[in-house]
């Protein structure tokens, strides 16, 4: 009578729900697992939350944030018994690398904007992105640091902040007017949203614009960086126009390593 008991026990122990990591990007992670045969269902949990209920063995979990480490639970369950579980965590990679634009249209501002080509990087304190111009890698993502936020800055100047707005506005710039002064009044990281509000002055004219950097899995999977300027001022219409109309403003670089 003790026997047959001990059989039943040691071959559920061999039930155990055996979780796999199958690919980690920077938004998302695909998970598998070894089928429970009595189980119905399997709940998902991230952090504590409950995520989802599947009946395959195996899930994706999307809207992620990059760098950033996950705790992952998955619950075999038959009904409302719980049969397995098994908890894993997991670090999300990051959206470093090179990433290229190439305009399509044959609107380029004047030869301006035919290929944007940026570099991202990912530091202690969030992502720094440099762009591309006449062979040298300027700053345009914090562009200013946090103490210099409200610092007013010279369209012409020289110092590296300087010549990397100037770099950034030439290529949006659709007319001749040329700006006196600039100030960053915002700088924001909101998970991979990146945005920076930028009060410009032309003569008697103040305009503020909100450049936006959203880092994004396109449908393939491709990493890609979507760079565009919002909320502009009532004065900005005449000054900034962008070249991709094909795609309502956004400039969408693809990750090329």
């Amino acid at each position: 009578m003790l026997f047959l008991p001990l059989i039943i026990l040691i071959g559920s122990s061999l039930l155990a729900l055996e979780l796999h990591v199958d690919e980690i990007r920077p938004s998302r992670i695909d998970l598998s697992w070894a089928r429970i045969p009595s189980a119905l269902t399997y709940d998902l949990y991230l952090d504590g939350r409950y995520r989802a209920t599947v009946s395959t063995p195996a899930h994706r979990i999307d809207g992620l944030v990059s760098h950033t480490p996950y705790a992952i639970r998955v619950d075999a369950k038959r009904g409302d018994s719980l049969l397995e579980s098994s908890t894993t965590e997991v670090t999300t990679s990051g959206w470093e690398g090179r990433y290229r634009w190439v305009n399509k249209t044959g609107k380029d501002n004047r030869g301006r904007a035919t290929v944007l080509d940026y570099q991202v990087e990912h530091v202690r304190d969030g992502y720094h992105i440099y762009g591309l111009h006449e062979g040298q890698w300027h700053e345009v993502f914090p562009l200013v640091r946090p103490w210099q936020i409200g610092d007013q800055f010279e369209y012409r100047g020289t110092r590296p902040e300087e010549i990397a707005y100037r770099y950034n506005a030439q290529i949006f710039n659709t007319t001749a007017i040329t700006p006196r002064l600039w100030k960053v009044l915002e700088s924001q990281t909101r998970g991979d949203d990146l945005s920076i509000r930028v009060e410009t002055r032309v003569g008697a004219l103040r305009y503020t614009a909100l450049s936006r950097y959203r880092f994004a899995l396109d449908e393939r999977g491709t990493r890609t960086l979507r760079f565009s300027i919002e909320d502009l001022g009532a004065n900005s219409w005449a000054v900034f126009s962008s070249p991709n109309e094909g795609e309502d403003g956004v400039f969408v670089a693809t990750a090329i390593r």
